[in-house]
């Protein structure tokens, strides 16, 4: 008989259950009856991980108007999943803004037993244009009321904390702080000992917006072709994004990113194909995100990154670390790049100091346990 509990996770996309982690999925499903419901699909998933999950119990579950229907008026609450007898959930997690927002209606009636988890406060709390300055007060207002009566929010940096609490969006006792999603380290350490590096590429690892840097990106190519044309011609550039991202660019667009040597390519599942031929990873955003994962993970590979100081960035490298973007100006940013390239020993003397970081507090099994106490 299986006298396990329920939780429902709650997410926008069912690849995002693949970046939040399986190991976590995994965890939870030893000790709940684990229903995954997601908004759509996202990039592409590892469709092998989710069947072998899927033969465990583990249920995933497209929101549709008829399932979402369903939930709502409580008339079979089973997620069209033939589960019987309806399906309780003692405890339900929502990731990400989507879905935080469609709970307050879906899941209102367990709102006791919910944990909000805010990767990062999103655009629209950074964003300076109207339609975001308007959107952000209507989403304080709405979190205020959904975060009242919740059982906890989780954010991924103190600084995100910090803002909630000051800004009473959440009361600081519910408020509870985790390292991220973290990394399997084991696993990246044997790729690292078993790969052929051949740094070759400046990239870019990001969705396509304003708010991640993408024009600070190409900007700075412009810079470089412009006043350090050997360089330029040493270090080819690289976009790294979804397909769906590069599906939306206009030929156009991508003939002339061609003509100043960006080379566009898709997010794929093991980012480390890319990794082994990164010189330096730009990450330029003002993006009010949590902890980068390319960030994480190209700093403890060693790769130099010539990052934003921000929530997430600042905690997973040293305070002093010397290739913070120190303005927004590509002249400076482009100074920064010529620097990095030369600094190798730097990357060398500080990448002990990093690694010995992440392995202390961004590891999958530290983020499994920060979860599990968390919600």
């Amino acid at each position: 008989m299986n006298n396990k509990k329920n939780i429902v996770l709650f997410s926008n996309t069912l690849w995002f259950f693949e970046k939040f982690k399986f190991e976590l999925i995994e965890n939870l499903n030893n000790k709940y009856n684990v229903y995954c419901l997601f908004l759509k699909d996202g990039p592409p998933v590892d469709l092998a991980r989710i069947n072998k999950l899927k033969k465990k119990g583990v249920q995933f579950q497209s929101l549709t108007f008829y399932v979402a229907v369903k939930l709502i008026t409580r008339i079979n609450f089973n997620l069209g999943l033939n589960y019987k007898p309806s399906l309780n959930p003692d405890k339900v997690v929502v990731f990400t803004i989507g879905p935080i927002l469609l709970s307050g209606f879906i899941f209102f009636k367990y709102r006791k037993v919910t944990t909000y988890v805010l990767e990062g406060l999103g655009r629209v709390f950074v964003s300076r244009k109207i339609i975001y300055r308007f959107l952000k007060r209507l989403l304080v207002a709405f979190y205020k009321i959904l975060f009242s009566g919740c059982n906890s929010v989780i954010t991924l940096n103190y600084s995100d904390a910090i803002y909630l609490a000051e800004m009473n969006i959440s009361t600081i006792d519910k408020i509870k702080v985790i390292p991220g999603t973290g990394i399997d380290v084991g696993l990246i350490n044997n790729r690292i000992s078993s790969g052929e590096f051949n740094p070759k590429y400046i990239d870019f690892m990001a969705r396509l917006i304003a708010e991640k840097g993408i024009y600070k990106f190409v900007y700075l190519r412009l810079n470089l072709l412009k006043y350090y044309p050997h360089i330029a011609n040493q270090y080819k550039f690289r976009i790294i994004t979804p397909q769906s991202d590069i599906n939306l660019i206009s030929n156009s667009e991508k003939k002339y990113l061609n003509s100043l040597g960006i080379i566009l390519k898709p997010y794929i599942d093991d980012p480390f194909q890319y990794y082994v031929s990164s010189k330096v990873i730009v990450v330029p955003t003002n993006y009010g995100e949590g902890i980068s994962r390319v960030a994480l993970e190209a700093a403890y590979i060693g790769i130099p990154l010539l990052l934003s100081k921000n929530r997430g960035t600042e905690d997973i490298l040293p305070i002093n670390y010397k290739y913070f973007i120190k303005s927004d100006n590509p002249n400076i940013i482009t100074l920064q790049l010529v620097d990095i390239l030369k600094d190798q020993k730097y990357f060398e003397k500080i990448n002990p100091e990093i690694k010995n970081l992440i392995e202390s507090r961004y590891t999958t099994n530290e983020s499994i346990r920060a979860f599990n106490c968390s919600i």
